[in-house]
């Protein structure tokens, strides 16, 4: 059985020979993404669920990476990225070391896949439909 990943590079695959509908799918999933990565930072938690341990303060952390976070469609490609301080809390590389992971990383946790298929399905259907 294909994990997530190949699964999904199998529907890539399969919706590349419909012309430009990557393009169209790759444009629909970013702000998808972008809304899923805003509503995980506004839960302290990381893309896979895993929740950040509160600030010092006990309160949630980052709370201002949204506008550290740049979600576009290029292309084919959907392409997610931190900027400033943001960037190095993601990596852990802040005083303390303490990683709070932003982005998905290069295996993208199932509810990402789950999206992105959601999202693909949906825009497939509608390209089969000629809606």
């Amino acid at each position: 059985m294909l994990d997530g990943y190949n699964a999904l590079q199998s529907w890539i695959a399969r919706l590349r020979e419909l012309g430009d509908s990557p393009k169209e799918i790759a444009a629909d999933i970013a702000p998808e993404l972008r809304r899923e990565l805003e509503a995980n930072v506004a839960a302290a938690r990381s893309p896979d669920g895993t929740g950040w341990k509160p600030t010092l303060a006990g309160h949630k952390p980052l709370q201002g990476a949204r506008r550290s976070l740049g979600v576009a469609a290029v292309g084919t490609t959907v392409i997610a990225a931190l900027h400033g301080i943001h960037a190095r809390h993601h990596g852990g590389r802040v005083r303390g070391k303490m990683s709070r992971p932003i982005l998905p990383g290069a295996k993208l946790p199932a509810q990402i896949v789950e999206l992105v298929t959601r999202v693909a399905l949906h825009r497939f259907q509608r390209i089969v439909r000629g809606a």
